[in-house]
């Protein structure tokens, strides 16, 4: 297999994950649920993984889940962090704060005033 076949089976690969984990953001989302759905063994899929990303499976499944609640706050202002909480895959909202914290720099109460101020600002400038 040529360099460039095994790059476009990558992002195959990566597409199909992202595609796994957009249709489960409020489940719990282990390796075997990735591996199954790539059709490969749970070692084969870690491996390949692994290979090719800069981050770990578990750094990316949550990057996803956080990027898309982060769209989802913007987008929804009336519904509350619990809720958001909640269809993103987390227990209870402190846990998502902490975990939205530490990958946005900030929670996602100021995160969601901040874009407000955002939209705002942008809409003055029209």
């Amino acid at each position: 297999m040529t360099k460039d076949m095994s790059s476009q089976n990558y992002q195959r690969l990566i597409n199909k994950t992202e595609d796994y984990i957009e249709q489960h953001l409020g489940d719990p989302i282990l390796l075997k649920d990735l591996a199954s759905n790539a059709h490969l063994s749970e070692f084969h899929f870690h491996r390949i993984y692994s290979k090719y990303s800069t981050e770990t499976l578990n750094e990316f499944v949550t990057r996803f889940k956080l990027e898309r609640a982060a769209i989802y706050l913007t987008v929804n202002t009336s519904i509350s962090l619990t809720e958001v909480a909640l269809n993103y895959g987390y227990n209870d909202a402190s846990t998502f704060s902490r975990a939205f914290k530490r990958y946005f720099k900030m929670s996602p109460s100021n995160y969601r005033k901040q874009q407000e101020l955002t939209r705002i600002s942008l809409q003055n400038m029209k």
